[in-house]
């Protein structure tokens, strides 16, 4: 797959923001102080030199919101494929991917950079390209053929696979106790982290101990609001097995706009 590099109009780079508790800012901020370094429907549009997954979901997020074209993402990595963060490039792929680039792209040497496309090119569904010294360089290749039945998803920090048939063991709840029953879950021998979402606060809470999660994560509720709400903080890729109430529709639109998974 190739993809002729555009003449970009606007870029976003990183503000050197993050979400709590590593940083201060919440989600929604963030993705306005993107907004405002936008002119509205104007395109192409670069989010160069990304490093964060907040960053680079908020910059998504804002670009989607002002109007403009599908963007062109790129992410800075070392020779193992990760971020400064410690995101892996996979991940932040399989997130890009889902909430709608346009390419995705590393920010690295020329030799690192064209060994970790090669292995983004297993899996990519987009355009790949290298970010170097004279510009953006395509690197052409031809999607390899993917199982239906394993389905990427990602952490805040890690890619992970999940399967049509996956166990996603107990609902959890967003009370008091959900950081201590995410490490519990996650000790389980399961394939994914479920948790539920019954009222408004639970959005908080859920944001607040994210971070936690290692493993898959089934997000489920009865209430589109509060699913959107949850996926719009999650700072990776969840999915949905089918077990809540809302209907295709509504599912569909939550896809399109935050990656989810639907089961």
């Amino acid at each position: 797959m190739d993809a002729s590099v555009p003449i970009f109009r606007q870029t976003l780079g990183p503000l050197g923001l993050d979400v709590p508790p590593m940083g201060e800012t919440p989600f929604e901020e963030l993705a306005s102080a993107f907004r405002q370094r936008l002119t509205p429907g104007t395109g192409p549009v670069h989010i160069a030199g990304m490093t964060t997954m907040a960053e680079c979901r908020a910059a998504l997020a804002a670009v989607r919101e002002a109007g403009c074209p599908a963007p062109w993402v790129s992410w800075v990595c070392d020779e193992d494929g990760e971020s400064p963060t410690r995101v892996h490039m996979l991940a932040a792929l399989f997130v890009a991917e889902g909430m709608g680039a346009a390419a995705f792209g590393l920010d690295c040497p020329e030799e690192c950079a064209q060994e970790r496309l090669k292995e983004l090119a297993q899996y990519a569904r987009v355009p790949l390209f290298w970010a170097g010294a004279d510009g953006l360089v395509p690197f052409p290749y031809t999607p390899s053929r993917r199982d239906p039945d394993v389905i990427p998803c990602a952490t805040s920090t890690a890619p992970c696979f999940v399967t049509r048939t996956i166990d996603v063991g107990e609902e959890l709840e967003c009370g008091p106790d959900l950081l201590e029953d995410i490490i519990a879950a996650e000790d389980d021998p399961v394939g994914a982290v479920k948790i539920v979402l019954q009222e408004p606060d639970d959005v908080d809470v859920f944001a607040q101990q994210q971070y936690a999660v290692r493993e898959a994560l089934c997000l489920c509720s009865d209430v589109p609001e509060l699913l959107e709400g949850a996926l719009r903080v999650y700072q990776g890729r969840a999915f949905y097995d089918g077990t809540g109430g809302l209907e295709r529709p509504e599912l569909d639109r939550l896809s399109r706009l935050y990656g989810l998974i639907v089961l």
